[in-house]
């Protein structure tokens, strides 16, 4: 990724950050999600690679889940939920190109399984009328974070991607359904910009190298 991407990425995340106790407010949803803009303009940017669309497609959807999460109308978070749902889709497609099913890597792809499951479970009791969407929800980025793990790439930008994404989900999700907290706002928008910036930068970083 080109340094100037990077660069504006950083003051983009920084200052929607900054305004995160007046949100949400008159277009700030645009201001959310321009951080994903430019990680999409910097994947646009970069030489044709096999996975490029699907790359551009799963950043596509997280910022279209941004936008729809910040709008808060009624049905909002299953309209997000359904967009962050395809855009790991798109992650696990992009991911599956570079599998290499590794019979050394059960003991990192279990807890990739048995974490996300024991937080479903967990949640279980609290999620109401979207315990299916939730479910659904829970083995896509599961499976998604386990693609990641059995990559053949040697780089760790995109397994730590994946895995902040997990964190942002997990914190978001017990905000929402068990125990809302002041702070869960930062903690979520700050582990998902990292999630996307080190999956995205990572990918793009590979695709230059090879």
């Amino acid at each position: 990724m080109r340094q100037i991407f990077a660069i504006l990425f950083a003051l983009t995340v920084v200052g929607f950050t900054a305004s995160l106790p007046a949100a949400p407010y008159a277009g700030s949803f645009a201001v959310k999600v321009l951080p994903i803009v430019l990680l999409f303009a910097a994947a646009v940017a970069a030489r044709p690679f096999r996975g490029k669309f699907a790359l551009c497609a799963a950043i596509v959807f997280s910022g279209a889940g941004d936008v729809i999460l910040d709008l808060s109308f009624q049905g909002s978070f299953i309209f997000g939920l359904a967009a962050f749902l395809i855009a790991h889709l798109w992650y696990i497609g992009l991911f599956g190109l570079d599998i290499a099913w590794n019979k050394l890597r059960p003991l990192a792809t279990l807890p990739a399984i048995l974490y996300p499951a024991g937080m479903a479970v967990f949640l279980w009791p609290h999620l109401g009328g979207l315990k299916i969407p939730v479910a659904v929800y829970v083995a896509v980025i599961a499976t998604m974070l386990v693609f990641a793990i059995n990559r053949r790439s040697a780089g760790k930008s995109v397994l730590f991607g994946a895995i902040f994404f997990l964190a942002s989900d997990s914190i978001l999700a017990i905000n929402k359904f068990y125990s809302p907290q002041p702070w869960a706002r930062y903690a979520i928008m700050a582990t998902y910009y990292l999630a996307q910036y080190l999956i995205v930068s990572g990918i793009l970083r590979e695709k230059n190298s090879q």
